[in-house]
C-alpha cells in the first residue's frame, strides 16, 4: 500500500508551470575552433596523474577538456549530496563515499585554466551504479537509498547493472535510474546546481542523457513488448504517471504516447538541470554527447536534443560519429551541418582507432562541412595510461593536423590561449 500511496503523491505534483524560455545557445567564437577531448574517469586515480592529464592535452593544442567527475551516483569532487566514487580509493566498492584527501574536479580546473583552456565537468546523467557488487549500505550511494527509482524492464522487474565478473554470459552495463520518476529529475537537478555553485567550470558536459538501449536481455515472454515499445522504463511510477497523464490504458495500447511521454520526461530533466545550474553558475555552456542521427537518436534512445538545442537548454551538441568509414562518417555529419536544423553548435565526436590518417581525414571532411570543431575520443587513445602516461605515436602522428591555425578558447575569452604553457 505505502508503494500506490508514493505513486499517488507523485501525480499529484506532477503538473508544473514551464519555465520562462531560455536564452539564445552561445555559439563559439568564429576565429577559433571547439577542440575538445574526453577524459574519462578511469584515466586518473592521483593528483599527478592530472596534472600529468592536463599538460598532455595542452600540449596537443586541446582547448577544452572534457573531465569526468560523475560515473555511477558517485562523484569526483566534495559533495554533500553524492557520496565520494570507491575508484579513487580502493579496488572494489567497499570504498564507497571514502574521502581521498584531495579534490580531481577543483585540481583539473586550477590546471586548465593556468594553460588558457576550458574545463567542462564531465558527467553521467542516468547511470547509477555498473557492478553487482555494491557499495557499502552506509556509503549513501541511490541503489540503497533509492531503489525505486531504478528502471524496470518490460517484464517490470528492477534494472540490474550487468557485470562480466559475475556472469562472463554477458558484458559489462549500467543500471540507470528513471527520468519518469519526479523525483528522480528534481534529484538530477539538485546534484548538478552543487556542482556548478561549488566548483568554477566553464561548461557541463552530459553523457547517457537518454534511455538505454544496450540491455536487450527481457524475459522470452516479454519479448514482443520489448521489441516494439523498447525495454525501459516500466517501473511502477512511470507506468501510473504515463496512464494519468495520457489516460491509455498501458504503453502496449498507446506506443506512439509511450515514446512521446518518455521524450518529455527527459526533456524535463534537462530542463531542470539546466535552470539549476544557470541559477548557481550564469554563463555556463551546456553540451551533451549524442547520437549523430537525431532521428535515431529521437525513435531509439528517447533523446530530443534538437529540441533542447531549439529550446536553448544546449549550447551545442557533440555526436558521437564513431565509424572508420569516412563515407559513414561524412553522411552522418552532414545530416546536422548540411541543414543546421538547430540553433547552436555542431562539434563531431571522433573515437581514434590508431590510424592517423583516418583521424585526420575525419576531422578534415567535418571542417569542410562546416563543423563548429572535433571532439576526440579519448585521452587513453593518445598517452598510455599504464605507462606514466607516456605519449602514443598516435599522438606525434596527430600533433599538426590537431595544432593547425589558431585556436583561443572558444568561450571563455578572458583567459590567454597558450597550450604550450
Amino acid at each position: 500500500m505505502k508503494r500506490f500511496a508514493a505513486v499517488a503523491v507523485l501525480l499529484a505534483g506532477c503538473a508544473g508551470k514551464a519555465p520562462a524560455p531560455a536564452p539564445a545557445p552561445r555559439i563559439p567564437a568564429r576565429d577559433t575552433e571547439v577542440r575538445s577531448i574526453w577524459v574519462t574517469r578511469m584515466d586518473y586515480k592521483t593528483p599527478d596523474e592530472v596534472k600529468r592529464i592536463i599538460g598532455n592535452v595542452a600540449s596537443l593544442g586541446f582547448n577544452v577538456v572534457l573531465f569526468q567527475v560523475r560515473g555511477n551516483g558517485t562523484v569526483f569532487y566534495r559533495s554533500d549530496i553524492e557520496p565520494w566514487a570507491w575508484e579513487l580509493t580502493g579496488e572494489t566498492p567497499e570504498t564507497t563515499g571514502k574521502d581521498p584527501g584531495w579534490d580531481p574536479l577543483a585540481l583539473a580546473i586550477a590546471e586548465a585554466h593556468g594553460r588558457g583552456m576550458e574545463l567542462h565537468a564531465y558527467v553521467n546523467i542516468f547511470p547509477a551504479w555498473r557492478t553487482q557488487k555494491y557499495p557499502p549500505r552506509t556509503a549513501g550511494q541511490l541503489w540503497w537509498e533509492h531503489p525505486d527509482w531504478f528502471m524496470a524492464a518490460a517484464a517490470g522487474r528492477r534494472m540490474i547493472p550487468r557485470d562480466h565478473g559475475v556472469d562472463s554470459t554477458v558484458g559489462d552495463w549500467y543500471s540507470f535510474i528513471s527520468p519518469g520518476v519526479p523525483e528522480v529529475q528534481d534529484y538530477l537537478a539538485k546534484v548538478f546546481g552543487e556542482l556548478a555553485a561549488r566548483y568554477p567550470i566553464d561548461g557541463i558536459h552530459y553523457d547517457y542523457v537518454r534511455y538505454p538501449h544496450e540491455i536487450e536481455e527481457v524475459q522470452a515472454e516479454y519479448r514482443p513488448r520489448g521489441d516494439r515499445l523498447g525495454n525501459w522504463s516500466y517501473d511502477a511510477v512511470s507506468l501510473a504517471r504515463f496512464a494519468h497523464e495520457t489516460g491509455a490504458a498501458s504503453p502496449d495500447a498507446a506506443p506512439e504516447q509511450w515514446r512521446e511521454w518518455r521524450i518529455a520526461q527527459v526533456t524535463a530533466t534537462v530542463r531542470k538541470i539546466y535552470n539549476a545550474v544557470s541559477a548557481a553558475r550564469p554563463g555556463t555552456v551546456f553540451t551533451a554527447s549524442v547520437m549523430p542521427d537525431p532521428a535515431v537518436a529521437r525513435a531509439n534512445n528517447i533523446q530530443d536534443y534538437l529540441a533542447w538545442l531549439r529550446e536553448g537548454l544546449l549550447d551545442g551538441v557533440m555526436t558521437m560519429n564513431y565509424t572508420s568509414d569516412t563515407t559513414v562518417f561524412r553522411n552522418r555529419a552532414a545530416l546536422l551541418l548540411a541543414p543546421r536544423p538547430a540553433p547552436g553548435f555542431i562539434t563531431q565526436g571522433l573515437i581514434l582507432r590508431g590510424s592517423a590518417d583516418l583521424a585526420t581525414q575525419e576531422i578534415d571532411a567535418a571542417a569542410a562541412l562546416g563543423a563548429d570543431g572535433y571532439a576526440i575520443f579519448s585521452y587513453g587513445s593518445l598517452f598510455d595510461i599504464r605507462n606514466g602516461h607516456a605519449r602514443r605515436p598516435l599522438a606525434d602522428q596527430l600533433t599538426a593536423r590537431l595544432q593547425r591555425g589558431r585556436a583561443p578558447t572558444p568561450w571563455s575569452r578572458g583567459r590567454a590561449s597558450d597550450p604550450g604553457k
